[in-house]
């Protein structure tokens, strides 16, 4: 009887950690209600920021030089305002957030103005270690974070 109860046990660590539940797909949709909203509020302010940018006033992260760069990368922000990560095990997907609202909105300002739009998926190292063979710790669940870049001026 104790080899039946590890069975079971055993399928159940194994679900825990495979099988998709309701949660997930909770957390999923509560995600891009935050997404949608952070997307609607950049799409606002997306002439202003170009403006800004041309005269080298935009903040770019990492840089401090006041040069037009012709682009902009909005790093999608959580309610915390530090970026927004994500497990490689969330259901979100790209094509979640391009079917969101605030996106459309986005495409339609980006579209107005004859400029380029893209979205892209970036993985978070969480080592900070730029050679694969010195890595420091062992990461089983790498987060990911999402760029939107616009430009063409």
């Amino acid at each position: 009887m104790s080899l039946f109860k590890k069975l079971i046990g055993s399928l159940g660590v194994v679900c825990l950690f495979g099988c998709s539940n309701q949660n997930d797909e909770q957390e999923r949709l509560d995600l891009l209600k935050w997404i949608n909203h952070n997307l609607s509020q950049i799409s606002q302010h997306i002439e202003a920021d170009i403006e800004k940018e041309k005269q080298g006033f935009f903040v770019h992260e990492g840089k401090t030089d006041y040069q037009s760069k012709g682009t902009i990368h909005y790093t999608l922000k959580g309610k915390t305002g530090k970026r927004l990560e994500v497990s490689e095990r969330s259901l979100l997907t790209l094509d979640d957030i391009k079917n969101t609202e605030g996106y459309r909105q986005m495409e339609t300002v980006a579209n107005a103005l004859n400029l380029t739009l893209s979205i892209e998926e970036k993985s978070v190292d969480g080592d900070e270690v730029e050679s694969y063979e010195e890595l420091d710790e062992y990461i089983d669940d790498i987060h990911r974070y999402f760029v939107i870049t616009i430009s063409g001026w």
